[in-house]
C-alpha cells in the first residue's frame, strides 16, 4: 500500500446602524500595515491525473512553510535548491527549511502550514483538505510558500515572481491568488510521470529521505515548461487554491 506523508486599514462608516451593530473601524497603522488570513485548499479530485495514478489519481499537498518579506525569496527560479526545500519537493519534510528561516535575516513573518488530519491522520493536506495561517504585512511585502506536489518526485507549489505581492500600492490585495502559482521542479531528483513513477513519494516510507536517482538539470525550473511535452500535467487550478483576505 502506498503511504504519504505530509493583509493603510479602512475606515467604515454606515449611518443609521444601531451602536451595538455598528462595525468597529480598521484604524491605519503607521506604516500601513495589514494581517491577511491565507487559506490553502487542496482542490484535487479522484480524476485529476492519469488512469493509473496510485492510490486514487488525487494529488496530495505536504504541509508547507510560507515567508513574508520585502527582499530575498525561499527559493530563486534558476539556481540550485537549498537543502531546505530540496526536502520538501522531495519528501514533503519542512524541519530544514524552518531552521533556516528561524535564523534569516529580512524574514518578517514565517511558519508552516498543516492539515486538520485528513486520511493519513497527519499534516499532509489530501483532496478536500485545507489549512489557514495569518500573517502580518506592509506595502512593499511579499508571501512565499512552498508546498510538495506529493504525486512528483521532486515539485513543488510556490508563488511566481519571487512571491506573491500583497499590496497594490497601498491597497492591500484580496481573493483568489492562486494564477499566481506556478508549479517548480527542485531539479534534484531525476522526474517520472506524476503518480505513475516508482521512486516517488507514495512508493516510499513515510520518513524515507532522497531515494530516486538525481536530475541532470540541478537547478529550480518551471515543470510545466519543462515537462508538458512529456507528462501529462494537471493544471495548477486543478490541484490548489490559494485565497487572501485582509482583515
Amino acid at each position: 500500500m502506498k503511504k504519504i506523508i505530509y493583509l493603510a486599514g479602512l475606515a467604515i462608516a454606515i449611518s443609521g446602524c444601531k451602536k451595538d451593530d455598528c462595525p468597529a473601524p480598521v484604524t491605519p497603522t503607521a506604516d500601513n500595515s495589514r494581517t491577511f488570513k491565507v487559506l490553502v485548499e487542496n482542490i484535487s479530485t479522484t480524476t485529476t491525473l492519469q488512469t493509473g495514478a496510485m492510490p486514487d489519481r488525487s494529488v496530495p499537498l505536504s504541509h508547507g512553510v510560507y515567508a513574508v518579506y520585502a527582499s530575498g525569496s525561499l527559493f530563486t527560479l534558476g539556481q540550485a535548491a537549498d537543502e531546505g526545500i530540496q526536502r520538501i519537493a522531495e519528501d514533503g519534510m519542512t524541519t530544514v527549511k524552518t531552521d533556516v528561516l528561524n535564523n534569516m535575516s529580512g524574514i518578517f513573518d514565517h511558519g508552516e502550514f498543516v492539515a486538520p488530519g485528513g486520511p493519513d491522520n497527519g499534516s499532509a493536506l489530501f483532496m478536500g483538505e485545507s489549512s489557514m495561517f495569518m500573517i502580518s504585512a506592509k506595502p512593499g511585502d511579499k508571501l512565499q510558500i512552498a508546498s510538495m506536489f506529493v504525486q512528483s518526485n521532486d515539485w513543488f507549489y510556490g508563488f511566481g515572481e519571487g512571491g506573491l505581492a500583497l499590496f497594490n500600492g497601498t491597497t492591500a490585495i484580496t481573493g483568489d491568488v492562486s494564477s499566481k502559482l506556478v508549479l517548480y521542479d527542485a531539479g534534484s531528483e531525476l522526474d517520472e510521470a506524476p503518480g505513475l513513477g516508482t521512486t516517488q513519494k507514495p512508493d516510499q516510507q513515510p520518513m524515507d529521505m532522497n531515494i530516486g536517482p538525481n536530475d541532470g538539470t540541478t537547478i529550480i525550473t518551471d515543470a510545466m515548461v519543462r515537462h508538458s511535452a512529456t507528462f501529462t500535467i494537471p493544471a495548477t487550478n486543478m490541484v490548489i487554491r490559494v485565497t487572501v483576505t485582509p482583515q
